[in-house]
């Protein structure tokens, strides 16, 4: 460990004083230049411009135009991409003290894809390349099917499922219950979890204000640590439009009947609604963008009505020597009825002894990055980040709850050092604060330098190697806590009262090779941890069901191999195939423990566990665009390889067993059909039956396939897009969790218009 903290800055160091030779010698020109859409000749404002084999980009501005200072004299590779438009690349030559020009016009393209994404290594790089299996989502492509939330699209990306609030990288998270995630959520490429549970809050962001989402899966824990166990969410934010732009988003719709006449439980027309405005402006330097919205239901069944608000903002500034000053900032308020299980044979009631639960969510998240491109090759980015979240009112108790809080710092290097080899450099810190009456008062922290290298030899092999290095420390703290509530003593116990201190590294080794024009091979292996978060530590509670804390469990591992073959026919199909095999070690389960004399739930190590399988996607276009066709299937096969002879609680694991909440297989299926401005669109998703063994309460309760079939008719004019929606239609009744059915059959309409 010592040695790689001494390379790291000895890198450091040497980075800065090349930084400081180099750009002492060098003489600079400058690129302008326009994009346009090759049919209409109109601008296409907010195209992305890099230079190939270096730092340099642009964006280009309302008129498509586009300034690139500070480049060395040479020749160079303009590259452009634009979402819903094929990549053009062109050749520019510099002079020392002098502007060239360069235009642009893009086709449009029948896949609609993002081209480029950022979260795999840190830096821009065309996704057909990549050396993981990465995929990504456009706005578009989550806008059309008119979710409430931003996790209700993600089931259409390969190889995410959800399974009730936890989103799934192939089959990595199961069902945690509301503790800890093996799946990183990141706004921006900033860490979005909280610190005491570690589960994402997905009413931070509303969807209007989402530019792509990017997924990386398997362990991506040598570039971004702990909670990359499985694989990484990126959710990337729309940045500030050239032009103003105002937009408005409503969705309303009602519930119907169950499907049995016996699980009718009111007469009442349940319903939900949701509003969201937005605004968007660069002016001058300055570019901002606000959004506020509100969402409310009644809920489908009792004790599930929710009221949310949120509000973000985004403020952009760039100085005069090209550097860029980004703020983010948002709030989300949840107030809502906890619908635990329900009763038996009356799938929407809640037991009596739930039926007033309440839970109250205040979160915010704020980011500050800098980034600097000192010169063509290199790249410095600062960036600090605060993430709060109070919870409150759960489970009938009150004012026993404090906020938990986990600032964050990130300094980061991107050095181009020839057209060949890249790196990048970097340390994090994060800071974990959290107290209240059912965890105690505790803190941690983490640091963690990293870095990566891309090698690309030949212009068909690109080859990648990273490493990072993760010390945590638990600060200790008495073995009895006491809490003041209501002018009450309230005594906690610590069941970890020595603190604890780990050190972990994470290396990691990918290739991708193109041996023709439109396929790409590509392979990779590493390492992953997770650590455990405070609460999977420490909480403890007698309500609704009581929860003994496990002071005693270890930070998870994981090993991981993937393969597979990328190949894109034209501007008409795009397929995609991997294998993949994952091993962890340690990993943290929840589980339920009953004796003769008592009910619990606590969490505990499983020695050894696999999950190996394939994924497979593909996109298609037929008869003039008009029919379109996306359809993904992973199939998995999650079992545990290694138990403990004895476990800290007296619950009897076998191996050879499949791991809870994993279904075997999950598929969607996405057909449309479009005629000008009309659009009809469906989305069917499955997932086979969860075997006995896989559900921990209520195992002889009946358990049947997820089949849903959503349709929906879209209209756009101009600005305008209008929807009518079916979700699920055929009112079919499954349940992934205990005694917690899908929502009945429900229908919506939505309406968007920008101006």
């Amino acid at each position: 460990m010592k040695r790689f903290m001494q390379l790291f800055f000895a890198l450091s160091a040497g980075v800065l004083l090349l930084f400081a030779s180099v750009t002492m010698a060098q003489t600079y020109g400058e690129i302008h230049g326009r994009v346009m859409d090759a049919q209409s000749g109109e601008a296409l404002p907010g195209a992305n411009v890099q230079v190939q084999s270096t730092v340099l980009g642009s964006i280009a501005d309302l008129r498509g135009a586009f300034v690139i200072k500070r480049v060395p004299a040479g020749t160079f590779t303009l590259r452009v991409s634009f979402v819903g438009y094929q990549t053009a690349s062109a050749t520019v030559r510099v002079k020392t003290d002098s502007v060239s020009q360069a235009r642009f016009a893009l086709r449009a393209t029948t896949l609609e894809i993002a081209n480029v994404v950022v979260t795999a290594s840190r830096r821009p790089e065309e996704i057909q390349t990549a050396v993981v299996s990465v995929s990504a989502l456009t706005a578009t492509e989550a806008l059309r099917r008119n979710p409430l939330r931003l996790d209700a699209a993600l089931e259409s990306i390969p190889g995410v499922s959800l399974v009730g609030e936890n989103v799934n990288v192939r089959n990595s998270t199961g069902y945690t219950r509301g503790l800890g995630s093996r799946v990183l959520i990141l706004l921006d490429g900033v860490p979005a979890l909280p610190s005491d549970f570690g589960n994402m809050n997905w009413d931070i962001l509303p969807i209007t204000d989402v530019e792509r989402v990017e997924v990386i899966k398997g362990p991506a824990s040598a570039l971004y640590g702990s909670f990359a166990l499985g694989g990484v969410i990126n959710v990337i934010t729309r940045p500030p439009q050239p032009q103003g732009r105002f937009a408005v988003r409503i969705s309303a719709g009602i519930y119907d009947k169950p499907y049995e006449r016996d699980w009718r439980w009111t007469e009442r027309t349940l319903n939900f609604n949701r509003l969201d405005l937005s605004y968007s402006k660069r002016v001058g330097r300055l570019g901002l963008r606000f959004s506020l919205g509100r969402h409310e239901s009644t809920g489908d069944r009792e004790n599930r009505h929710f009221k949310r608000w949120n509000g973000t903002g985004k403020l952009i500034w760039t100085f005069d020597n090209g550097s860029e000053l980004s703020l983010f900032g948002a709030y989300a308020r949840d107030r809502r009825g906890e619908f635990i299980w329900s009763e038996n044979g009356k799938p929407y009631e809640s037991p009596l002894a739930f039926l007033d639960y309440r839970l109250a969510l205040d979160a915010y998240t704020f980011y500050g990055q800098y980034s600097l491109r000192a010169n063509a090759w290199l790249e410095l980015k600062w960036r600090a980040s605060f993430v709060r979240q109070l919870t409150g009112n759960q489970f009938r108790k009150e004012g026993d709850f404090e906020p938990a809080q986990g600032p964050g710092a990130d300094w980061q290097v991107q050095a181009q050092l020839d057209s060949s080899m890249s790196f990048t450099l970097g340390v994090e810190y994060h800071y974990d604060y959290a107290e209240q009456r059912q965890i105690g008062r505790h803190f941690a922290s983490t640091i963690s330098p990293y870095l990566q290298q891309i090698w690309q030899p030949h212009p068909a092999l690109r080859v990648t190697a990273g490493l990072r290095y993760d010390h945590y420390y638990l600060l200790p703290g008495p073995t009895i806590q006491t809490k003041i509530i209501d002018s009450r003593p309230v005594s906690v116990v610590n069941p970890l009262p020595e603190g604890n201190e780990a050190q972990h590294l994470s290396p990691q080794l990918g290739m991708s090779y193109r041996p023709f024009s439109e396929t790409v091979i590509h392979a990779a292996l590493g390492q992953g941890i997770r650590i455990p978060v405070l609460g999977e530590r420490f909480l403890q509670f007698d309500q609704p069901i009581p929860f003994r804390p496990n002071g005693r469990i270890v930070t998870e591992r994981s090993f991981s191999f993937e393969a597979g073959l990328r190949q894109r026919l034209g501007q008409r199909a795009s397929l995609e195939a991997t294998a993949f095999y994952n091993l962890y070690h340690d990993l943290i389960e929840p589980v339920f423990v009953a004796t003769a004399s008592t009910f619990y739930a606590t969490l505990v190590n499983i020695p050894g566990a696999r999950i190996s399988g394939i994924e497979t996607s593909g996109r298609f276009q037929f008869w003039r665009n008009r029919l379109g066709l996306e359809a993904t299937a992973t199939w998995t096969d999650p079992i545990i390889t290694k138990v403990n002879k004895t476990n800290e609680a007296p619950v009897t694991l076998k191996k050879g067993e499949r791991l809870s909440y994993r279904p075997r297989l999950i598929a969607y299926l996405s057909p449309s059909l479009t005629f000008g401005p009309i659009s009809l669109q469906a989305d069917y998703a499955f997932a086979s039956k969860l075997e006995r063994e896989q559900v921990q309460l209520f195992k002889d309760d009946q358990r049947v396939p997820k089949k849903q079939l959503d349709m929906r008719l879209l209209y756009q004019w101009q600005g305008l897009t209008a929807q009518l929606a079916v979700r699920n239609l055929l009112n079919y009744t499954y349940a992934q969790v205990e005694r917690n059915v899908n929502e009945v059959r429900n229908f919506a309409f939505g309406m968007m218009w920008e101006y």
